[in-house]
């Protein structure tokens, strides 16, 4: 046992949260015209989880970078939701990816606090925009999902990654997959 927990580290995937190359490229467009390097690096933490964390419904981490639990099977105790009371592999729901952006990207535990957990607690903690820049958070008009905008591609469509029950994990897709509000969470209105 003691082996295997020294070996375990290494055999698992983490290290730096690299964003996969098809996303790179996509954000080389969105992010271009942006400068502050607080919403710069939360787009890139979140970016960092596309094809490696699966949905897992009640899905958060309060750890600061790579979870180590994630992708290990844990039981589904949120009530109300897909697989509640199964089995699944451990990873995040949608406010959870959000969340833990934030943390990682500015190596700060209270930013949990500040952008806020669950759907409807972060929406209450932006302020509304209808001009959305990489790093606000974008919802369905119901407040029952919520993903982190990359920015507007060359052709003017809005990018957001977000954590998917339907599409099985962290992904990037265009807005208009059912994303219709705009908010700037906490941690950018003071710098603002």
């Amino acid at each position: 046992l003691l082996l295997l927990g020294l070996l375990l580290p290494m055999l698992l995937p983490h290290g730096s949260l690299r964003v996969p190359g098809e996303v790179e490229a996509l954000l080389s467009e969105t992010l271009a015209g942006e400068t502050d390097p607080a919403r710069l690096a939360y787009v890139r933490s979140a970016c960092g989880l596309v094809g490696r964390v699966k949905y897992f419904w009640g899905g958060k981490s309060h750890v600061l970078g790579w979870d180590y639990a994630w992708g290990w099977p844990q039981k589904v105790t949120a009530p109300g939701g897909p697989g509640s009371g199964r089995w699944r592999p451990c990873g995040l729901d949608c406010s959870g990816l959000t969340a833990w952006a934030a943390a990682t990207a500015l190596h700060d535990p209270s930013a949990y606090e500040v952008v806020g957990e669950g759907v409807r607690a972060q929406y209450a903690l932006c302020a509304p925009t209808d001009s959305p820049r990489p790093g606000d958070l974008a919802f369905f008009p119901d407040l029952s999902h919520v993903g982190v905008v990359l920015g507007r591609d060359g052709a003017g469509e809005l990018w957001v990654v977000h954590c998917s029950y339907s599409l099985g994990g962290v992904v990037v897709t265009p807005a208009t997959v059912g994303f219709a509000l705009y908010g700037t969470p906490g941690i950018f209105l003071e710098a603002e």
